[in-house]
């Protein structure tokens, strides 16, 4: 099986599970942005990068790649993603039917891969394991939203002048209340 019917197989199984938990999905057409799926969580979006994860046998850990591949028809080139890039990032191991949900700070934090290791002939747990299958930092994150409301242009700001009295106000909604 090639790389790219792994990814398609990660990514519906990803979508699967969201239907599971009732939220919407939506997916981007083309392959051109840095994420694979936006989840509609009670109406916050969440953008999700999905990746399948491999058995290394040298190890025996379970692996993915935390880097960006683009490639034409005579080069693959490599690149980091940057915190802006997605929300979260979905590794998934096929054979075990697991997740683990990375949010985009501690995914791009790791080297050029991470490894997920699903033995328990270890001392101790690795840092991963506190993101297998916890789905609920999705839904947590989406509860946390914050609306920002801001005032529309006045004049002197498309120039890069504004007048104190026209200086646009951002009101951070919060829960019930409004704060300025």
């Amino acid at each position: 099986m090639d790389t790219k019917t792994k990814g398609d197989l990660a990514e519906q199984a990803a979508v699967l599970e969201a239907l599971k938990r009732g939220w919407g999905i939506l997916k981007p057409i083309g392959d051109r942005l840095p994420y694979d799926l936006v989840f509609d969580v009670n109406g916050s979006l969440v953008k999700v990068q999905v990746k399948y994860a491999w058995l290394d046998a040298s190890s025996q850990n379970y692996v993915v790649d935390n880097r960006r591949t683009k490639t034409n028809r005579r080069q693959m080139v490599r690149d980091t993603y940057n915190p802006e890039d997605f929300d979260f990032a979905l590794a998934y191991i096929e054979n075990l039917n697991i997740f683990y949900v990375f949010p985009v700070d501690v995914f791009i934090s790791y080297g050029s891969e991470v490894h997920l290791v699903e033995t328990e002939k270890r001392q101790r747990k690795p840092r991963s394991a506190a993101f297998r299958n916890a789905w609920e930092l999705i839904s947590h994150w989406a509860s946390q939203g914050e609306t920002l409301v801001r005032s529309s242009v006045k004049v002197g700001e498309a120039v890069g002048r504004v007048i104190p009295s026209q200086a646009p106000i951002t009101l951070r909604v919060v829960g019930e209340g409004v704060e300025t």
